[in-house]
């Protein structure tokens, strides 16, 4: 008789505060057979026991390890059913794991808890121990796999379930180029798609490493699975990809290849392109304003000139601020900034300078289903909704820039390598620190690009012209790139055509609202 899972028990509320997430046993026993273990087996943060019961089952000694004795008594329940099991549990810190023997292989779906939702004490206590990974806004997900690690004897392997963020979070590059040099990453598998996964606001994969430094040329293994089904026929769709790409990148970003061959071929071609330059040598993207402590915000945002230094400003209404900024035009929506920076400067809330904002400038909107930046002659300011996009000395025109930046092309490619950035359906987060990784390619004549630009641009152009000219626009960035036309009809069929969409939330809420 099958047995219901402690954590399955569990109400969403506390799964979510506590950071757990039910682990199917079709992922359980992929990463069982994946890791191919030959000796004891070990999972820090147990739970109720799914990995060591499979395990166990497999005639494996198991050593387990969580500080919720509820849960652990589960685990133990469930071994003890298993004849001749050889097991050791501990209630304990999986950070600090206190074990019998050295682990062959380390199993386990760790806590997902983001920093800013982590008990202060619990936070010290993960800085203390591993001090070299614990930057930022970290996840404590993170010390759980350095502990796992740390555990292995070289030629370990290690097979977990972590959220996808990994591969992108600024917090997590230290131990992704501790992975890149030291582990030899073998298998990861993208399951957010499995409806198990769908209410933990993550979008998990199964890494797979072994504890030996990579050979040259390795590559590996990507999967995408959206149906247990696959994973215990071992039948869905994979890639390969060599793990020295990933070091290459300019933050050690991991990113999945397509499955599809012609998505593949086109994002291998576009980023081994010589003849493109990275978009951050020609544009400087900046961060915006931000109010960092709660009532901040109301001291200097109004829906009317107020205050000493009076200024437009995008993005003014609390949260849904997106819609100010659309492909190639603005809808200011009537609030103001009082810019006060000395002011903002004694509240310890340190506005960007505001020469940022003077200027013709790109704007770029943060969370969207596609890059959505326009052109800004009006001294507009920005609150961290959007960011701003200034030339430099090497720049090419900024509304050359702008066509790269609103194609199909970009956000097809920008899509595939920063999937990890989803904040939610089909969202993308686009910052700063990704955006300038894009390849920019420069064309021999700039006339014809910028020409179609200051139409778009126009507000008398109707939409049915802004439609026309988007897509002659897609074309001659296609042209420039060399896509085929294979190539063409997949990036237009994969990338949303939103030519009057806000790039965020539905709705604007104007000032006038507030008066």
């Amino acid at each position: 008789m099958a047995i219901e899972r402690y954590d399955a028990k569990l109400s969403t509320c506390k799964r979510k505060q506590h950071g757990i997430f039910y682990t199917p046993v079709e992922v359980v026993r992929y990463l069982l057979q994946a890791t191919a273990p030959s000796g004891p087996v070990a999972d820090i943060s147990c739970g109720d026991g799914a990995f060591l019961e499979e395990a166990a089952r497999a005639g494996h000694m198991v050593m387990g390890i969580d500080q919720d004795a509820d849960a652990l008594a589960c685990a133990q329940d469930s071994l003890s059913r298993i004849a001749e099991a050889k097991w050791h549990l501990h209630n304990g810190d999986g950070l600090q794991p206190d074990l019998p023997q050295v682990p062959d292989v380390v199993l386990g779906n760790p806590p997902y808890l983001e920093a800013k939702k982590t008990d202060a004490s619990l936070k010290d206590h993960c800085k203390k121990l591993f001090p070299e990974i614990t930057r930022g806004a970290f996840d404590i997900f993170i010390c759980f796999l350095q502990a796992g690690l740390d555990l292995l004897p070289p030629g370990g392997r290690l097979g977990y379930i972590i959220p996808n963020k990994f591969f992108i979070s600024d917090y997590a590059r230290p131990l992704r180029e501790h992975l890149l040099r030291e582990t030899t990453i073998e298998q990861i598998i993208d399951v957010s798609d499995l409806p198990t996964f769908r209410d933990a606001a993550v979008y998990p994969v199964m890494l797979i490493i072994k504890k030996i430094p990579p050979t040259p040329g390795h590559c590996v293994r990507t999967g995408q699975v959206s149906d247990l089904a696959q994973l215990e026929q071992l039948s869905f769709p994979t890639a390969e990809i060599q793990q020295a790409l990933w070091e290459k990148t300019s933050r050690s970003i991991f990113w999945l290849p397509p499955i599809d061959d012609t998505e593949r071929v086109l994002v291998d071609r576009l980023l081994a392109d010589e003849r493109a330059h990275p978009l951050g040598e020609y544009l400087d993207i900046r961060w915006t304003i931000s109010f960092h402590r709660t009532g901040l915000r109301e001291l200097f945002i109004f829906p009317a000139p107020t205050g000493k230094f009076p200024r437009k400003l995008l993005g003014g209404k609390s949260f849904h601020g997106n819609a100010d900024v659309r492909r190639y035009r603005t809808d200011w929506s009537g609030w103001w900034i009082d810019f006060d920076e000395l002011r903002a400067k004694e509240l310890k809330n340190q506005f960007p300078p505001a020469a940022l904002f003077s200027g013709e400038k790109l704007l770029i909107a943060q969370n969207a289903r596609r890059i959505i930046a326009t052109l800004d002659r009006a001294d507009y300011a920005c609150k961290d909704t959007f960011l701003v996009g200034r030339s430099n000395i090497f720049s090419p025109p900024l509304p050359f820039i702008l066509a790269l930046l609103n194609s199909a092309l970009l956000s097809f490619l920008y899509s595939v390598i920063f999937k990890a950035t989803h904040v939610g359906g089909a969202y993308l987060h686009y910052l700063g620190c990704y955006l300038v990784d894009l390849p920019i390619r420069l064309p021999a004549d700039y006339a014809p690009f910028c020409s179609i630009v200051e139409r778009m641009l126009d507000e008398g152009t109707t939409e049915t012209e802004r439609e026309q000219l988007d897509t002659e626009l897609d074309e001659l960035i296609f042209e420039l790139y060399d896509l085929n036309a294979i190539e063409r009809a997949l990036v237009r069929q994969t990338v949303p055509y939103s030519w009057g969409a806000a790039g965020g939330r539905k709705g604007v809420w104007r000032a006038e609202e507030n008066l």
